[in-house]
């Protein structure tokens, strides 16, 4: 079995500690592979931390700035510097042919992730009545967590003015693309001048 079989596989692998074996075996196989780096940076480190910790989540990093209070500062300083220091993104960025497109494109699909298990997930976010969910106000519930990491990742000490922009700018992306459009309740909650930094 070749290291793109391998990668499919791991694609459609629904369990993180199957997915991450399979990305594992296509590494050995095709150590050089982007698409196999980019698959195994998005997935996380299952090795690095013990079993049921969130940290081995690739996307969980952004937790550190929806709920900065949930973690000491150390930290999140090591959240937040993890975004662009990496051994596996370093190998990424030496790959890409654009490595400024690939962190766009890599903080983009992190924060859909992150969306999707963290946000989404979320029922303090998203009330249920009787088990039903008013899907057409999921913009206004998403509002603030979502408005949350984007104005902390502003407020990131350990961050330079310029990672700051990339990283909000690309999870603004993922919200924009998360709510089909319908930001109006994100950009009312971060207001005209946070808004206007990220466009």
């Amino acid at each position: 079995m070749d290291a793109m079989m391998l990668l499919r596989q791991a694609q459609q692998q629904e369990k993180p500690e199957k997915k991450y074996d399979l990305l594992k075996k296509a590494h050995a196989l095709a150590p050089d592979s982007l698409p196999v780096l980019q698959e195994m940076l998005l997935t996380g480190d299952y090795d690095r931390w013990p079993l049921g910790d969130l940290r081995r989540i690739g996307c969980y990093l952004f937790h550190g700035f929806e709920h900065p209070e949930q973690h000491p500062e150390e930290e999140q300083q090591r959240m937040a510097l993890e975004f662009f220091h990496s051994s596996l993104l370093d190998q990424c960025l030496a790959l890409a042919d654009d490595p400024q497109a690939f962190l766009k494109e890599y903080f983009t699909a992190l924060g859909a992730n992150y969306i999707s298990i963290f946000i989404r997930e979320d029922r303090a976010h998203m009330p249920y009545l009787f088990g039903y969910l008013a899907t057409r106000k999921i913009p206004r519930y998403l509002a603030a967590p979502m408005g949350s990491v984007i104005r902390n990742i502003f407020l990131c000490p350990f961050l330079t003015g310029e990672q700051q922009s990339l990283l909000a700018g690309c999870f603004y992306r993922a919200c924009y693309q998360y709510l089909e459009g319908q930001t109006g309740p994100l950009d009312e909650n971060l207001g005209a001048s946070i808004c206007a930094l990220i466009r």
